[in-house]
């Protein structure tokens, strides 16, 4: 059975659906709050690095780190515009080099 909808109705509608609101608001923020309370740091093997944090995790500059990009040595991951690495992955594609 569906509602009639009228002019007079409005204000009751728009009062419960700011109920609603309020109660996800509430909703959200709590877990929100939660998460941060019990949020454990990632496992080194699933860390992701952008250019610089790679650069300093890998001793070597951010430019080594463009050109081994370039040059398929290293495995990356674009997003738009940004590069991302994975540690795990990176830690394989290096395993049994010397240096980069």
């Amino acid at each position: 059975m569906e509602k009639q909808l009228s002019f007079d109705s409005l204000p009751g509608m728009v009062f419960g659906l700011q109920q609603q609101i309020t109660e996800l608001r509430t909703i959200i923020q709590d877990f929100a709050h939660t998460q941060a309370n019990t949020k454990q740091p990632l496992p080194d093997a699933v860390r992701i690095y952008g250019d610089m944090e790679l650069a300093k995790y890998l001793g070597v500059t951010v430019q080594t780190v463009q050109r081994q990009k370039q040059a398929g040595k290293i495995p990356f991951h674009r997003i738009g515009r940004k590069y991302f690495y994975l540690r795990s992955e990176i830690d394989l594609a290096l395993k049994g080099r010397e240096a980069i």
